[in-house]
């Protein structure tokens, strides 16, 4: 072993925990329950990142034949093929040309396929009866192109639609930016009745036939999610998700599908939102990438990544801009009761997509993420936190609810102001002092803006404890959730918001054993409201819910006001809440926060741990987690009411995300037919020794590299994974049931090792 280096070999070993966790004078019996333990298979699923060839890929494209160059910078040329109406994009470091389909002819596809695959902007619209339809420029479009100082403006016009855009294609430096302005575009040119339903610009950029090349898509689903280039297959759907999640304001909530089974469907797991506007494309990894970036219409627009299927067997990804989509148009006032149309009026937005051409270490999933955090950085959105000796726990308390009663309602508490302290005190005693707490459930009827429930504790005593975490390094935060609510806390013909169906916006449970099955969505100026009176609570900081991930337009007559609209009201609402109290720092928690609020953020709460894990899904990768580090503290989902196994704690400690758990001082039980049953154990004497285990097991890696950043993130073999940090410092993680070594450094079966 080396002498110039120390390695500090640490396992998730029985050992460890026995004696992390057993009282003095115990003959050596765990005092906690011991974690689950997932067979090593596991570490061969889609839950994980697996090794890359390392095996030359050759190109798909090898010259630029008919095509003439348009501009050039010291790393990138630009390439038109004027009769073909697409691009060929050429490195000149390592001569990779990157382009869509074939022109002459791709295979597996008809011509309007194409078209539309190659065209530098495909469009798709609505017909007079609101049938869609999908055309490519050089089948459907006159184009005329126009030199400008660094690039091109290309104008299309869809004559027998009527539609009409200009769109400027900017080339600086290995950047290639492409952007339609709203006031280009024209629609029911000589009274032709289609709309514009989307754009994509080069919707097949980067797409392979099967698994004729070695690569992958990266997708920003849940922590980061990789499509290997397969062979085609049948899949029922492909992945199509909305930037920033649904718009509520005019999409139905979908419910997750059918268990087919006697418990309710609400136990399934929700596909993950995407709270950033980015992917990507690798041919080779760390050899030759593309990385997406939309800049301007995010709010209105959707990532569209498909692996290879039958009829279309090309693996691609691209970015779609929404300009309209359909809606229930009700007949009457009964839910349900209508057609499905398209939106009248158009989403106002001017579409812009800057593409990064990328080679070596960059071209890969965590060189594309170290590029996107250094973008968020330059423009100050990302800042470095401060370094600490030991890392943060996340913990939440539950204050008081409602209880359901055989006839009416009763208030339950669950945990008072000085029972929490009891809490703290108990963890501090363990050596945790370094607390975020959460206070939930602490007003009356559990509103937002409403005033303490005495019950709970005083302001006075609210005070107190706040002072006293304070004092012992630790946070104090309320939690607030300012648009969300059940109908005993709305007033739904004054305070909610409304779809374009003429409905309140509400989202239903399929289980009618709950306490509010229905949740509904306030109006931004009453969740505006709600907030100041928060704000008047006292000298506290908040840990914002809902507010932080939501985003939808409301249609309440005469207050009409778009998904765009409400965007500055969020950003308003978030900022005066960073902003407000004697301590502020102008960053606050949120709770999976959209990219929009990242400015504002100090702890992301709810890190996802995986991807959605859809069948074509091959890895789970860290993207998120890499992004943020060293700018923001991540906490996972809390351990307590999901999976508590060996690999979960290794996952943090992989990811670098700390850990959270939920609890009361009342017995689990009293939960039951409560507003929040779902919190299914929550027992803090039941768990106390569980949180301390967890803290220890990944504080002993992780303390030393809080503040530090993620550089590096590999797959050295099934199960063995090495992640570099700015500072140097290595953590190996081994999810195998075996011992596994990266030359002179050995890793015990389900454990980790540290490098510095």
């Amino acid at each position: 072993m080396s002498c110039n280096k120390r390695i500090k070999i640490i396992g998730i070993a029985w050992a460890l925990w026995v004696m992390a966790c057993t009282p003095a004078g115990a003959e050596g019996t765990p005092a906690f329950s011991k974690p689950m333990r997932m067979d090593s298979m596991e570490a061969q699923s889609n839950r994980h990142v697996h090794p890359f060839s390392e095996q030359r890929v050759d190109g798909i494209f090898t010259d630029t034949d008919g095509f003439t160059l348009i501009t050039r910078t010291d790393e990138v040329e630009l390439w038109l093929g004027e009769q073909w109406d697409t691009l060929r994009i050429r490195n000149r470091k390592t001569g990779y040309i990157w382009g869509a389909l074939p022109v002459e002819k791709a295979e597996g596809l008809n011509r309007t396929w194409n078209s539309y695959g190659n065209s530098i902007a495909a469009i798709e619209c609505f017909d007079e009866q609101g049938m869609e339809k999908r055309y490519g420029m050089s089948e459907n479009a006159v184009t005329t192109y126009t030199a400008t100082a660094d690039g091109l403006l290309c104008h299309a016009d869809f004559s027998e639609l009527g539609i009409s855009f200009d769109v400027f294609l900017s080339l600086r430096g290995n950047i290639l930016e492409l952007s339609l302005p709203e006031e280009s575009l024209i629609e029911g040119a000589d009274g032709k009745g289609y709309t514009l339903k989307s754009v994509s610009f080069l919707p097949y950029l980067g797409a392979v036939y099967e698994d004729s090349l070695d690569g992958y898509l990266l997708i920003p689903d849940g922590a980061g999610a990789l499509i290997r280039f397969q062979k085609a297959k049948h899949y029922t759907s492909t992945y199509d998700k909305k930037i920033y999640g649904r718009d509520l304001g005019i999409e139905s909530l979908a419910i997750p599908s059918d268990l087919q089974a006697f418990r309710p469907n609400d136990y399934t797991v929700d596909e993950k939102q995407i709270v950033m506007p980015v992917y990507g494309i690798v041919h080779g990894a760390a050899q030759n990438g593309l990385f997406m970036v939309v800049e301007d219409g995010d709010i209105y627009a959707s990532i569209a990544a498909a692996p290879a299927i039958p009829n279309n067997p090309y693996n691609r990804v691209a970015a779609r801009f929404d300009y309209r989509q359909k809606y229930t148009k009700n007949i009457n006032r009964k839910e349900g009761a209508g057609t499905f149309v398209p939106q009248e009026h158009r989403n106002e937005l001017s579409a812009k997509l800057s593409i990064y051409i990328l080679d070596g270490s960059s071209a890969h999933y965590d060189g594309m993420a170290v590029l996107y955090r250094g973008l968020l950085q330059d423009a100050g959105i990302l800042t470095p936190h401060n370094i600490r000796e030991s890392i943060p726990l996340r913990l939440e308390i539950l204050g008081a609810d409602k209880k359901r009663q055989f006839i009416g309602t009763s208030a339950q508490v669950f945990t008072t102001v000085e029972q929490a302290g009891g809490i703290i005190a108990l963890l501090a005693d363990a050596g945790i002092t370094h607390v975020s707490l959460i206070y939930r459930c602490y007003t009356i009827n559990n509103e937002a803006g409403n005033a303490f429930l005495g019950n709970v504790g005083t302001q006075y005593e609210f005070d107190i404890l706040a002072k006293r975490l304070a004092a012992q390094g630790g946070r104090f935060f309320l939690y607030l959730n300012p648009l969300s609510a059940n109908p005993d806390q709305i007033h739904l013909r004054t305070q909610a918001a409304n779809n374009l169906t003429n409905m309140t916006i509400k989202m239903t449970r399929p289980n009618r054993g709950v306490m509010y099955p229905d949740t509904y969505f306030y109006r931004l100026s009453e969740a505006e409201r709600r907030v100041g009176k928060a704000l008047g609570y006292g000298d506290y900081g908040f840990a914002v819910d809902q507010l932080s991930c939501l985003l939808y337009g409301d249609f309440t007559s005469g207050k009409e006001a778009t998904r765009s609209q409400n965007l500055s009201k969020l950003i308003g609402m978030a900022e005066r809440i960073a902003h407000a109290g004697s301590a502020s720092t102008g960053r606050i928690p949120l709770y999976q926060p959209n990219r929009y609020l990242w400015q504002y953020v100090s702890e992301y709460y709810d890190a996802p741990l995986t991807n959605s894990q859809l069948l074509y899904e091959s890895d789970t990768v860290p993207f998120l987690q890499i992004v943020l580090s060293g700018s923001v503290e991540l906490f996972g989902t809390t351990m307590n009411t999901t999976s508590f196994s060996t690999e979960r704690l290794l996952r943090h400690i992989e990811y670098g995300v700390y850990p959270s758990f939920i609890v009361s001082a009342c017995d689990s039980i009293d939960l039951y037919r409560t507003a929040q049953e779902d919190f299914f154990s929550a027992n803090f004497s039941d768990w106390a020794e569980n949180i301390t285990a967890a803290y220890r097991t990944i504080d002993s890696p992780l303390a030393s590299l809080h503040g530090r950043r993620i550089v590096e993130h590999k797959a050295l073999a099934e199960g063995l994974i090495r992640v570099t940090y700015d500072n140097g410092t290595r953590v190996y993680v081994n999810y195998m049931d075996k011992l596994m070594t990266d030359g002179d450094v050995m890793v015990g079966a389900w454990s980790y090792a540290i490098v510095e």
